[in-house]
């Protein structure tokens, strides 16, 4: 189903705008949500996925910028150490 845009723009507002990576941190733009290279791009983010028994609501939902929603799976997703994008995500936001 997916975070509704209440969800979405509460952990928006709550996060200050910034990407929910603590090691980012950068400023995005709410209208730029799944631009793929615009300025402020960001998607919001199931700490659990649905599929594992995570849920749509907002203490499982955090706002990364586009870039660190993609890192994970572009630069771990084949590694040997056979973490999966949400593993790492554990480990940055737990």
């Amino acid at each position: 189903m997916g975070f509704s845009e209440e969800v979405k723009r509460a952990v928006f507002e709550k996060q200050g705008g910034r990407c929910g990576n603590p090691n980012c941190q950068k400023q995005l733009v709410w209208g730029n949500r799944g631009c793929n290279g615009g300025r402020g791009a960001w998607e919001a983010h199931h700490k659990v996925p649905v599929s594992k028994g995570g849920s749509d609501k907002a203490s499982n939902c955090v706002i990364l910028c586009y870039d660190c929603h993609q890192r994970p799976q572009s630069t771990y997703g084949k590694s040997k150490n056979k973490k999966d994008k949400n593993d790492l995500f554990k480990e940055l936001f737990f």
